[in-house]
């Protein structure tokens, strides 16, 4: 089992290829929200994990892959795209089917990361899924998880200043929790400011911020942390 997994976490190359890349998995999503939303995306390779394939076919979006273990795929869907490319992993593995279609958008050459259906229900795979963001984050690829009232990011201390513009953040609400143990912190542009600040996992004191000049900047100087724009 270990040597299988390596192997599926493996990046030798990614390819230089300018190409946006969506992933639609299998959690809660508002399809009205989504018909819109991919208009502004324009995703030039889209990636169906496991039981998100019942998404991309209701929106009916043609999937460059499709991956997972099937354990919840609809009988017969999976026969509608048989000329796709398809890889099937086994249901007993260590790494989410979620957290696998990261590493292959990865390995295709992605440019940008979009993530639809990582949100819902199960809390649990929501954070998990926010967490394997990472591994986009240690390729210096932006990605992103959307839903209908949250867009959610890593910021690490290799990004310098991160910036949002007013007129085009994601909701009225940036939230900012530590992955890490303790971030450093600055934040400029925001209703309440920081400089330098040492933000530690357990404290609220980066909840619920709102941007009030035209440009916001979040700068971390020491740690990792998760980004919320969201909306009620």
């Amino acid at each position: 089992m270990v040597k299988y997994e390596r192997k599926i976490l493996q990046i030798s190359k990614i390819k230089e290829i300018d190409m946006k890349t969506l992933i639609v998995t299998g959690g809660s999503l508002d399809i009205c929200w989504v018909k819109e939303f991919i208009k502004t995306i324009n995703a030039e390779y889209i990636i169906a994990a496991d039981s998100g394939l019942k998404y991309i076919d209701e929106l009916g979006l043609v999937p460059d892959m499709i991956l997972g273990d099937y354990d919840s795929v609809e009988d017969g869907l999976l026969d509608k795209y048989k000329s796709t490319d398809i890889k099937t992993y086994p249901r007993e593995k260590d790494y989410t089917d979620t957290h696998i279609a990261i590493i292959n958008a990865l390995k295709a050459g992605a440019s940008d990361i979009y993530i639809l259906g990582a949100t819902g229900t199960r809390m649990d795979h929501t954070f998990t899924n926010i967490c394997n963001m990472k591994a986009a984050l240690d390729c210096d690829v932006p990605c992103f998880i959307y839903d209908k009232h949250n867009k959610v990011y890593l910021v690490n201390d290799n990004m310098g200043e991160v910036k949002l513009a007013k007129d085009g953040q994601y909701g009225e609400y940036v939230s900012i929790v530590p992955l890490s143990e303790e971030a450093v912190i600055s934040l400029s542009g925001f209703k309440y400011t920081l400089d330098n600040y040492v933000l530690h996992q357990g404290l609220s004191i980066c909840q619920s911020n709102e941007i009030k000049e035209n440009e916001a900047v979040i700068n971390i100087k020491k740690g990792l942390v998760i980004v919320f724009e969201t909306k009620d």
